[in-house]
């Protein structure tokens, strides 16, 4: 496993992370978009290049068919200037941004709304050692340890 992210469920029905300060991470930038901006009927990131949506944004790399999501600085505070639509395949990097590819970013958008149907105690967000994000829930706090603890790398076959 390359990285994870424990949620907790909140009396409001969402996740919110255990720990308080997250890390500055692909992952922490995904959940972010789920927490703020998740909009799991919309496909326009499918057709075009560039999406925002609020304070996040995807960028689709077509020719290669990955995904970039990542926050914004720029949409919610004018005084800051954002990439162009033609810089963002310059402007997106490991750093600023969670890299997934399009078949991943589907399959997890289908999981994460099976998860909060009825929401999970406890969740967690991953990426496996092929680079796969996931999500799984839990009934506990220990569980969830447990799991990552327990973590068996996939063979792909």
């Amino acid at each position: 496993m390359k990285g994870y992210i424990f949620l907790y469920g909140s009396k409001s029905d969402s996740y919110l992370p255990l720990n308080k300060r997250l890390k500055n991470d692909p992952l922490s930038l995904l959940f972010s978009m789920l927490f703020g901006d998740f909009r799991p009927w919309d496909n326009d990131f499918l057709n075009h290049t560039v999406n925002f949506y609020n304070a996040h944004f995807i960028y689709h790399d077509l020719e290669k068919n990955f995904l970039y999501i990542g926050f914004g600085d720029w949409l919610i505070d004018s005084e800051i200037d954002g990439p162009s639509d033609e810089e963002f395949p310059y402007y997106v990097n490991e750093s600023n941004s969670c890299k997934m590819s399009v078949d991943n970013f589907i399959e997890f958008r289908k999981q994460w709304a099976a998860l909060r149907q009825p929401l999970w105690p406890f969740a967690i967000i991953y990426r496996d050692e092929h680079d796969w994000v996931d999500c799984k829930g839990f009934h506990s706090k220990d569980e969830m340890e447990q799991f990552v603890k327990n973590y068996e790398p996939q063979i792909l076959n």
